[in-house]
């Protein structure tokens, strides 16, 4: 008797994967309040969610004002995993590895989640607390050792396929931009960066300013674009000097690998000068914008791959790899991402390349090259202008 059979095909309309790349996280000093125990990381998504989980100004005024800022800039509804931690716990001790009560904690709770985390010490409540500021090379010497710190947690779960950039609130800013460790100088810590510069005159940064732009944008904007507009800012300081009265150290700060302010001539409003990360400008991933594209392709690359973990694999004769196989890999991971990020202009090209001349009967390893080309930035724009005489063409 005869019959018709149909099968249903899969995996055919290229579907993406989510990588909820806006997410951010930040631990920040205060205090348990109401029904918040301090180190206690949380989920929030807004200011109402905030002062839902016992959080207020009236118990945190510190931690409230850059949770207002960041949702000021990046608007209700925003996703921000938050770890209040109390004043006796220096930034460098947020940061550290061994510290189950610090950065490690929030980001275990996140699960991978966060994609940029924030750390900021309130050093005023740390010096009342008994603890000791001491003011190196321009700001408080905790800030250096947490920037290492973090890099070597980053590359930790970096490891464990959970990549993320970390961003330290440079506190206790003298003013003095000539004392700064120049950042871009010998060091090579292209997973952190560090902010200089408030909304008010003070000790503190503008951290929650900063995570909301990086919530609201895609990956490769950079975090300085004019054309996304100005910051939802009113003032702007480094350190106890206004930006008015300043018109020669955030140009400094900038050039030492700084996050901090600028302005522009004939153009209303307060910018970020750039996305530096601690390293050298010559480092691949020397940008934030960089770093977050890099980090979206690596879930992406490891996501696709590691369904094939274990499988089997076709080969020759000979030991060596099937050809028609390696095409039909290396073509999963540029479609996914082709449709994910190329799309979406947040790269503009990709490649990838599995040598069928490996012999994976003798490795059980398989190489592959997985080449990005990144987008590029009108940074420096030079323009020449001048008249022109139509009679002398």
């Amino acid at each position: 008797m005869g019959s018709v059979n149909i099968t249903l095909a899969n995996g055919q309309l290229g579907a993406t994967l989510q990588t909820n790349d806006g997410i951010t996280g930040l631990i920040v000093t205060g205090v348990t309040e109401g029904s918040y125990a301090a180190g206690t990381p949380i989920l929030v998504t807004s200011m109402s969610a905030v002062v839902q989980a016992g959080i207020t100004t009236t118990g945190n005024r510190f931690a409230t004002r850059q949770l207002q800022a960041f949702y000021n800039q990046a608007g209700a509804g925003s996703q921000l995993y938050l770890m209040l931690v109390p004043p006796t716990m220096t930034v460098a001790e947020m940061a550290d590895i061994s510290n189950a009560n610090g950065a490690k904690k929030l980001l275990d709770y996140a699960d991978g989640k966060i994609k940029v985390l924030g750390l900021l010490s309130d050093d005023e409540a740390i010096d009342t607390e008994g603890g000791t500021i001491t003011i190196t090379n321009g700001l408080n010497s905790d800030v250096y050792t947490a920037a290492t710190n973090m890099g070597i947690l980053a590359a930790s779960y970096f490891n464990s396929h959970k990549p993320f950039r970390a961003i330290v609130g440079g506190t206790s800013y003298t003013g003095v931009a000539a004392d700064l460790t120049d950042m871009s100088a010998g060091t090579t810590n292209n997973r952190t960066a560090i902010l200089v510069g408030d909304t008010v005159p003070g000790q503190a940064a503008c951290m929650g300013v900063l995570l909301g732009v990086i919530t609201s944008i895609p990956v490769q904007r950079k975090i300085s674009r004019v054309r996304s507009g100005a910051l939802s800012i009113s003032s702007a300081y480094t350190g106890p000097i206004s930006m008015e009265s300043d018109t020669e150290s955030p140009a400094v700060i900038a050039e030492k690998g700084y996050i901090t302010f600028t302005t522009y001539a004939n153009t209303s409003g307060y910018f970020f000068s750039g996305d530096p990360m601690c390293t050298a400008v010559t480092d691949d991933y020397g940008m934030l914008a960089r770093g977050r594209v890099i980090d979206k392709a690596h879930i992406l690359a490891y996501s696709t791959f590691v369904q094939v973990v274990d499988d089997e694999v076709p080969v020759n004769t000979d030991g060596t790899l099937d050809a028609g196989f390696c095409k039909w890999l290396s073509q999963q991971i540029v479609n996914q991402i082709n449709n994910t990020m190329t799309a979406n202009k947040e790269i503009s090209k990709i490649s990838c390349y599995i040598d069928p001349a490996q012999n994976i009967l003798s490795t059980n390893q398989l190489k592959v090259v997985l080449s990005i080309t990144p987008v590029g930035y009108a940074t420096n724009i030079v323009i020449s202008l001048g008249f022109n005489n139509p009679a002398n063409s």
